[in-house]
């Protein structure tokens, strides 16, 4: 009979262990390496060459973590970048709730100005919801934000500073949605 309550006994402290202690929910999303996300191969494949320098490191407002990969070419340096913050990370940093809470304000802020807001696209396609802005991509994905710049040497010959701006953003956008796409697949 003693034996059967020490079994019980052990039955119950495991099964409080795994509820209390268990996986994180479906819901939680802790750090995520942005160097594991945007890999090397990933950065050369994206502008077709060999990166010749590389960059990692803690971000904050709002807390994270980022990946740089540096390009030499025609006189120029080129980067792939990505910066990802968790909502636990996030959260624990005491300036916004979530990555969602950081997502709406900034699309907020900057629609709330006419010059940024002539500049805001929506994209569709790319995590639960994306926004360029003109100069970066910003894509939430769960509990994770993810801000992502890919910027290559800007080939040709334009009739004005506006005309090379316009081609150098679309470039940028079209390089950074590509990206994304290939980040996206490794956040579950």
């Amino acid at each position: 009979m003693k034996r059967c309550g020490v079994v019980l006994g052990i039955i119950l402290v495991m099964t409080a262990l795994v509820i209390g202690f268990g996986p994180a929910p479906a819901g939680a999303a802790g750090p995520l390496d942005a160097c594991s996300l945007l890999t090397k191969a990933d950065a050369e494949a994206l502008l077709n060459q060999t990166s010749s320098s590389h960059k990692a490191g803690k971000v904050s407002a709002p807390a994270g973590n980022q990946c740089a990969y540096f390009f030499k070419k025609k006189g120029g340096t080129y980067s792939a970048k990505l910066k990802v913050s968790s909502s636990e990370e996030i959260k624990s940093e005491g300036i916004f709730k979530s990555a969602r809470d950081v997502f709406d304000r900034q699309k907020k802020a900057r629609m709330a100005n006419a010059d940024t807001a002539q500049k805001m696209r929506s994209v569709g396609g790319l995590g639960d919801e994306a926004f360029w802005n003109g100069y970066d991509l910003w894509v939430v994905k769960g509990g994770y934000l993810l801000t992502i710049l890919v910027q290559d040497h800007l080939a040709g010959s334009f009739k004005s500073r506006e005309a090379m701006d316009k081609a150098r953003a679309e470039q940028d956008f079209n390089l950074s949605q590509r990206a994304a796409s290939v980040i996206l697949l490794k956040i579950k």
